[in-house]
């Protein structure tokens, strides 16, 4: 332990003079060069490593470097969807388009069909027309009978059936003309009216009320509640009877 301390101190003595002798200055004599009296020791063992320092003040921005540009990364996932945007102004009406070929003859064909059906039905009224007997044509009409008699009910579909109308006098001239009609077939001719909707009120077929009569004296007076139906006699006045009754179908086209 003593000889430890005593080299630990002969060693620091040595430092000190050598630290002396380097920082004396160089003398010299006027004649020779000389040492000084110390003689120079071995260099002293290196101490620690000092603390590192301060960051200097940042450098500016370097050249882009040589290096080609890196290919594209993958597409990262889709996000999320986002909120549904408000509906947009509507937009102007476009043009008409044109009609295609097979809409054009479906609708040449659909009028074609029209028409052979309208042609059909005249020719199926002309000839029930040509059926009948004793045309008699007065003021813009032209009346027509079978001949036959029946009621009135099949009377008024039989002239409807043939384009017409159980014939009526809106005038003295028109029954004046019938008149001769049910003079020529010796009988009685139903007229198109009635009051079956409205007792006492007699309207034509077609809805309206009757607009002239030439009813017999005491008539119309609906016998037993049970006469809805006019006919014309022969002497041109009139008479209300019972629909039922079979008398002569004269219809007016």
């Amino acid at each position: 332990m003593f000889f430890l301390q005593t080299f630990n101190t002969l060693l620091l003595i040595l430092l000190a003079a050598s630290l002396a002798l380097a920082a004396a200055p160089e003398t010299r004599s006027s004649d020779t060069n000389s040492c000084t009296v110390l003689a120079c020791g071995n260099p002293g063992v290196a101490g620690l490593p000092g603390r590192d320092g301060r960051d200097g003040a940042k450098g500016e921005k370097g050249d882009t470097g040589l290096q080609v540009k890196g290919q594209q990364g993958v597409p990262g996932k889709a996000g999320p969807a986002g909120p549904k945007g408000s509906t947009g102004a509507q937009g102007q009406k476009g043009q008409k388009g044109e009609m295609s070929a097979v809409d054009t003859v479906q609708r040449q064909v659909a009028a074609l069909e029209k028409t052979i059906q309208t042609l059909q039905a005249e020719v199926s009224k002309s000839k029930k027309i040509f059926a009948m007997q004793g045309v008699t044509t007065f003021g813009g009409k032209t009346f027509v009978s079978t001949g036959q008699t029946d009621n009135f009910a099949n009377g008024k579909a039989l002239c409807s059936n043939a384009g017409g109308a159980l014939a009526v006098a809106r005038n003295a001239a028109e029954n004046t003309a019938l008149t001769a009609i049910a003079k020529r077939n010796g009988k009685h001719i139903y007229l198109g009216m009635s009051d079956l909707q409205t007792e006492g009120k007699f309207m034509y077929l077609n809805g309206q009320a009757v607009s002239y009569t030439n009813w017999k004296s005491s008539e119309p007076n609906n016998f037993k509640n049970g006469e809805d139906c006019v006919i014309l006699l022969q002497d041109t006045q009139w008479n209300d009877i019972n629909c039922d009754h079979q008398t002569l179908i004269v219809c007016e086209l």
